[in-house]
């Protein structure tokens, strides 16, 4: 099993977790699943989680993505959001389907790579914080701050990209 490195400030809620050799081994029963890809899907999640507790997380807000080989939890005593996306192309012209106009704005001043999946994943990670109580994503709005060189601050969340990776993950500010 390989663990994605994550930036410090993410590292006690969440893990990103690929190339799990056998992972029926980590579970004494596993729900029966109509597509062998949901089943090893739900699987690498959860033992992504399974390794975050193990290191120490607590709470009990968890949020759980996958994509491809990758599967990713987050861990909190408040509600959290957490999204990972392969490295794919798509269309920039698909962002209207979930962007506003001001997201989409800020989205095409930005220079990362790979910018509308930052955008996309941003919303994703805090629509799953909300508990998908926001109908659409393009009802959710997410307000960009700033630009670095591996990834996107937006309030309450942030991006990383890594290697054909790109997560996301929303957090409650603390007290």
């Amino acid at each position: 099993m390989n663990i994605v490195p994550l930036p410090e400030s993410w590292r006690a809620r969440a893990m990103i977790v690929s190339d799990v050799a056998d992972p029926e081994s980590f579970f004494d029963s596993v729900p029966s699943f109509p597509r062998r890809k949901r089943r090893f899907e739900w699987m690498v999640s959860r033992i992504a989680e399974k390794e975050l507790r193990r290191r120490g997380a607590s709470g009990n807000c968890v949020s759980f993505s996958h994509s491809g080989r990758y599967g990713a939890a987050a861990v909190d005593v408040r509600p959290i959001g957490i999204d990972v996306e392969m490295l794919r192309d798509i269309s920039e012209s698909a962002a209207r389907h979930f962007l506003s106009d001001d997201e989409m704005a800020a989205m095409q001043r930005c220079t990362i790579a790979h910018r509308m999946l930052h955008f996309w994943s941003a919303k994703e990670a805090a629509w799953k914080q909300r508990g998908g109580s926001v109908p659409t994503l393009k009802k959710l709005r997410v307000k960009f701050e700033s630009e670095a060189a591996t990834g996107l601050r937006f309030q309450g969340v942030e991006t990383f990209a890594t290697g054909d990776l790109i997560a996301a993950l929303a957090m409650s500010s603390r007290p």
